[in-house]
């Protein structure tokens, strides 16, 4: 899986069946323009679990990732099949997961999108809700027409308050070798300010991000959750 939480757009690109081409809801691309211009990520703890052909647990790990800080520390391991890690596991685990410096996003989550055909499915004084589906030229090796994506944008501070994804059916991916069989994303962000010049703020304790796969015939489950947003290390905001 990527190593950054913006692999809820970037694994899931693929083609899409698109209809006639229409202008980008305007509310929802400055959304997405002011989340880029942020040079923000998500710090969060992902736990993986392996399962045994009777859908009991064969192993599970957790591991807290944090791209404000070094490459060398981006990565920590917090338990092994629901105990506390030692101080060896540590430091063997950390020092694989860590060596190679992270992976650069060649391009924008919000590149992926296929923001000209976003439909607009509600409307409140307070909030607008978007369902987007994946621009045709994001990857062509995975079909994802079952995949649905929702944002809701604030209108108040014209910054995004929520991101789902959700599976219609189950999908096969790396060209049939892996099928994935469950997807569920909820993340709700919270404005950190009050008024006009309110800016996006944490994510809500709660959110959750969660995909179940088999590969090889091999079942899985991921779950990311207690999201943190941080400033990406090495990076620096400049003035608004």
């Amino acid at each position: 899986m990527t190593h950054r939480f913006s692999w809820a757009v970037g694994i899931f690109c693929g083609a899409l069946s698109s209809g006639l081409r229409a202008d980008p809801p305007p509310l929802l691309e400055k959304a997405l323009e002011q989340w880029v211009a942020a040079r923000e990520d998500f710090a969060f703890t992902q736990q993986t679990r392996f399962f045994l052909d009777d859908g009991k647990v064969k192993r599970e790990r957790a591991e807290r990732y944090d791209p404000s800080l070094p490459d060398s520390r981006r990565w920590r391991l917090l338990e092994i099949d629901g105990q506390p890690a030692t101080d060896e596991q540590r430091k063997k685990w950390e020092s694989a997961k860590n060596q190679y410096p992270r992976k650069k996003a060649v391009k924008s989550p919000a590149a992926y999108l296929d923001l000209d055909n976003a439909k607009l499915v509600e409307s409140t004084p307070k909030s607008a809700r978007f369902e987007i589906g994946l621009r045709p030229d994001a990857m062509h090796l995975l079909a994802v027409e079952n995949i649905v994506f929702v944002i809701a944008v604030d209108k108040e501070s014209g910054g995004i308050a929520l991101i789902s994804a959700t599976l219609r059916q189950p999908i096969s991916v790396l060209m049939g070798l892996a099928r994935i069989t469950d997807l569920d994303v909820d993340v709700r962000i919270e404005p950190t300010d009050k008024g006009p010049e309110r800016k996006s703020g944490d994510v809500q304790i709660g959110s959750i991000a969660r995909v179940t796969m088999s590969k090889l015939g091999n079942s899985m489950e991921y779950n990311w959750s207690d999201f943190k947003r941080v400033t990406s290390y090495g990076q620096t905001k400049e003035p608004i």
